[in-house]
């Protein structure tokens, strides 16, 4: 093999490297699901605790519209009572006793209505507080997701500059040997070479332990593989 030809093939595995990376990062972006999930969970405890305050407000405005209506009915009866309207002993009587039943109802409800306005501050705080954190919640996902947004724009553009150098560096390897790297690269998850470690005499991927003689033609520039992962091993002790 051509002087070179294994360094050649090693800067377009480098950008394929890149490539199979800034995918694997893009991959692996967080949209927020963690954030998500929690904001799931305080959607799910705002419909309790949401739905029990606006129960007992609702139930608290029907029965003070209730005793509205009531103090309405008695003071329209005590006005046709003591107005000298109704003068019939029979008709006076009956009166009297609908104002006594009118009161007994208000009285039922005074019960209910002092209850409730123990229950309902205390629910809607609640409620409202529930309501804090999802706001909060909201803008952390918003800014968890701006953040994401820029990575992966900032990956995007990485992507494309490596995609764009690539077709000039595969012209630069010989066809055979760039199809038995396209070959190798397609059964190994897109890696078609590994460097040597040359303080443990192993394959940079597998860790395979590499024979001598594997290694000393590796530094000739041979083309050699691995004998466990079978990729192409590439010899330099600098840091390209």
């Amino acid at each position: 093999m051509p002087a070179g030809d294994l360094l050649k093939l090693w800067k377009l595995h480098q950008i394929d490297a890149a490539i199979l990376e800034i995918r694997g990062k893009a991959a692996a972006l967080d949209p927020g699901r963690a954030i998500q999930a929690q904001l799931d969970a305080l959607a799910g405890e705002l419909a309790i605790k949401g739905g029990e305050a606006k129960a007992l407000s609702g139930e608290l405005t029907d029965l003070e519209l209730h005793q509205k209506q009531l103090a309405d009915k008695i003071s329209k009866i005590e006005k046709d009572l003591y107005g000298g309207k109704v003068v019939n002993p029979r008709e006076v009587e009956n009166l009297q006793k609908e104002i006594d039943s009118l009161r007994r109802q208000r009285a039922a409800d005074d019960g209910r209505i002092l209850e409730l306005w123990e229950l309902v501050p205390p629910a809607k705080a609640a409620s409202e507080a529930i309501e804090k954190s999802i706001a909060s919640k909201q803008a952390d996902l918003a800014a968890h997701q701006k953040k994401v947004m820029a990575v992966k724009q900032q990956l995007e553009a990485e992507f494309k500059q490596q995609s764009a150098a690539r077709p000039a560096a595969a012209a630069e390897v010989p066809r055979p040997l760039l199809d038995r790297y396209d070959s190798i690269r397609q059964k190994n998850a897109g890696t078609g070479m590994a460097r040597i470690n040359t303080k443990t005499s192993t394959c940079g991927i597998c860790g395979m332990k590499l024979p001598t003689k594997t290694i000393e033609s590796a530094k000739e520039d041979r083309l050699v593989t691995c004998e466990s992962c079978h990729r192409i091993l590439y010899y330099s002790e600098s840091i390209l």
